[in-house]
């Protein structure tokens, strides 16, 4: 047997509010607990309404706090965009931790965090997750393919690099998909390689405009 829409229970729409919700649920509960006492089947007939009624309430009130938690979360991640902006990823991070809604805009605003910090491959895995909850954003869908691109081009000739990072004890090395930057007067360094990584670091600059809704290459 089919569940009924616990709002059409109270008598009123998908869209009503708490208190809407509230007043409703108190006026037919009055009605049902009135006509219980009667004898025979319209008796019986309230004892069930009012057993319907209590659990249409308790359904109406939890889709009315699902509603209030996507929308505190779509206000939060504004924030957490505007300290990103700021480059204040440590309090951005501290806001993203405490949003309970793990959406694909969360996963999304994540991968920034982990750009900005030059968390490569760890914000390449954020955008995966936004992906498979939104497979159809061309928001994600384009950063998506301008980070594998940047990984892609950077980490076969940089292998040796990111190695001798994990020598050195640096804690990042892998999560910079092997994108760290020569020095000058690195020995081998030469023209071509000043090149390239002039390159490399327009791309992630790109990559990271795109993210954030600006585009500092229009043509790709």
């Amino acid at each position: 047997m089919q569940a009924k829409d616990p709002y059409l229970v109270l008598g009123l729409k998908n869209d009503a509010t708490q208190e809407q919700v509230e007043n409703a649920y108190r006026a037919l509960r009055r009605k049902y607990e009135e006509l219980r006492f009667r004898e025979g089947e319209e008796g019986a007939q309230a004892s069930r309404a009012l057993g319907e009624l209590d659990r249409a309430y308790a359904d109406c009130m939890e889709d009315l706090q699902r509603r209030v938690s996507v929308t505190e979360s779509g206000s939060s991640l504004g924030s957490v965009e505007e300290l990103i902006k700021q480059g204040k990823l440590d309090e951005a991070q501290e806001k993203l931790d405490m949003v309970e809604s793990r959406d694909a805009e969360w996963h999304y605003v994540q991968a920034i965090v982990y750009f900005k910090r030059n968390w490569h491959v760890e914000s390449k895995k954020q955008l995966e997750l936004a992906l498979t909850l939104d497979p159809n954003n061309e928001k994600y869908k384009k950063s998506y393919t301008k980070l594998t691109n940047m990984l892609n081009g950077a980490g076969a000739g940089n292998a040796g690099a990111n190695n001798a990072g994990q020598q050195q004890g640096d804690p990042y090395a892998q999560q910079r998909g092997g994108y760290a930057r020569p020095q000058q007067g690195d020995p081998g360094m030469d023209n071509t390689t000043t090149c390239c990584n002039t390159c490399s670091t327009l791309i992630c600059c790109d990559c990271c405009c795109e993210m954030m809704g600006g585009d500092l290459i229009p043509c790709c």
